[in-house]
């Protein structure tokens, strides 16, 4: 005997675009305006440029990648740009982890290398300093590549960190507001993997996907 197939869960957001002009929206708001918007690598990139379209707000690029164990395995951690790694605080290696989670570190550090190459052609971000920061990622399913780009913002000089995102998992948002973050969520979503599909025109390697290095190398 067969079972029907379930039925696809829809799309939150249409398109990419759609969904950072409602971020945009969502931030203005809230009076985040004058604000500067760093679009989160790679998913974050197109939505913030969008967002900051929105807002009128200065956009650039903030370059950051998960810490894993093992490429299946869920992040344990997160690094961007040069600031220090932020690990899932319930991640307690044993000893015999030490050399594996340390050559994993690198590996992150040796990637957001990379990236600051292809995103940013290694130019520094646009000052800080004194100004509010706005984090723009995808979706957020594990908070640490949002809170170690946090991190990085303030080390830089932001005067205040805005973390925004169309979607987000119920653990990660809880785990961000816990941190006292502004959080700025249209849609936040009670399974442990966030949505299987937020965006419909959500793939790989697509046109859409290549525009958005384009538009990280004009915000500078």
């Amino acid at each position: 005997m067969t079972h029907p197939a379930s039925p696809k869960l829809a799309s939150l957001y249409a398109t990419r675009s759609a969904a950072g002009a409602l971020l945009g929206q969502q931030l203005g708001a809230r009076g985040y305006v004058g604000c500067v918007l760093l679009g989160l690598t790679p998913e974050g990139v197109e939505l913030a440029s969008h967002a900051a379209k929105a807002t009128g707000a200065q956009f650039d690029v903030l370059v950051a990648d998960f810490i894993r164990l093992g490429s299946s395995a869920a992040p344990i951690g997160a690094l961007a740009e040069s600031a220090p790694s932020e690990m899932d605080p319930e991640f307690q290696p044993t000893m015999a982890l030490l050399d594996e989670l340390t050559a994993a570190i690198d590996e992150s550090r040796a990637r957001v290398s990379r990236d600051v190459i292809l995103y940013r052609t290694q130019r520094p971000l646009k000052p800080l300093a004194g100004k509010v920061a706005v984090i723009v990622d995808g979706h957020v399913v594990y908070p640490w590549k949002v809170l170690a780009a946090a991190k990085a913002a303030e080390q830089v000089g932001a005067k205040q960190v805005v973390i925004a995102t169309p979607v987000a998992s119920q653990a990660a948002a809880e785990r961000i507001r816990a941190r006292q973050y502004a959080f700025v969520c249209p849609s936040v979503v009670a399974g442990a993997r966030g949505h299987p599909s937020p965006y419909g025109d959500m793939a790989g390697q697509t046109p859409e996907r290549l525009r958005s290095i384009m538009i990280a190398h004009q915000g500078g």
